[in-house]
């Protein structure tokens, strides 16, 4: 049954079709205006190149891809350090006339972070600024959602354990690129009524509904506070 009145209900019909079937095709009427390139040169801050970035000729291959699109300059956002940031530095620094179009970001490793993390941490962000890392990221969702302390406790956004890290970053005057959460409704009951039903019925790692999941709202207030503890970290 459905509202089709104020307090008037009715049932269609017709058998009512599936989410997954339900393709209708729109009627609209309007002008179109695509954009197949910037006007402007543009600069991509969260580009995932993975390993077109190592090589000269993989780098030759993305900047004639973005070229066609107008843009710029692309940010490796891949997470990279040490060894791996060097060899994509390394790269873009081979291309010649390619290598003021690729910037580099560095990553942070969350693994075992307890007493002594920050330092050894801190350590390998000064040797990936010196390599030439621009910033840092992209820090990925799983950080708040997923990422694990040796107890097995969820390591928090806001951890005390990370300030000195993120003291670190003001210090170098290094951006920190940090994907925090997901779409609200990936936390949401999965029912009727979340817009995001089709998509998190194909892909189980964005439901975050289960017990014991962390809370959006908790995610944010995380994020909020390490902003409030942080305000000279970009």
């Amino acid at each position: 049954m459905t509202l089709v009145r104020i307090g008037a209900c009715q049932a269609p019909e017709f058998p009512p079709p599936s989410i997954v079937d339900y393709r209708p095709k729109s009627t609209l009427v309007t002008e179109q205006h695509l954009v197949p390139k910037a006007k402007f040169p543009a600069i991509d801050l969260h580009g995932h190149p993975g390993a077109l970035v190592t090589s000269a000729d993989g780098i030759s291959k993305l900047v004639t891809d973005m070229d066609k699109i107008g843009l710029r300059v692309m940010i490796s956002a891949d997470n990279s350090s040490g060894q791996a940031l060097q060899t994509r530095v390394a790269a873009v620094n081979a291309s010649g006339a390619n290598k003021d179009r690729v910037r580099i970001l560095t990553g942070i490793n969350f693994s075992n972070v307890g007493p002594g993390w920050a330092d050894k941490a801190i350590a390998q962000l000064e040797a990936d600024v010196k390599a030439g890392a621009i910033g840092i990221g992209e820090v990925s969702k799983s950080f708040g959602l997923f990422t694990k302390k040796p107890d097995g406790s969820l390591l928090k956004i806001d951890d005390p354990e990370l300030d000195k890290f993120w003291d670190a970053c003001a210090r170098l005057n290094m951006v920190a690129f940090i994907h925090t959460a997901e779409p609200p409704e990936f936390f949401s009951p999965f029912d009727m009524h979340n817009e995001r039903w089709l998509e998190l019925s194909l892909f189980s790692d964005r439901r975050h509904f289960a017990p014991g999941d962390v809370k959006f709202d908790d995610l944010m207030k995380q994020r909020d506070n390490l902003f409030r503890k942080h305000p000279q970290t970009k």
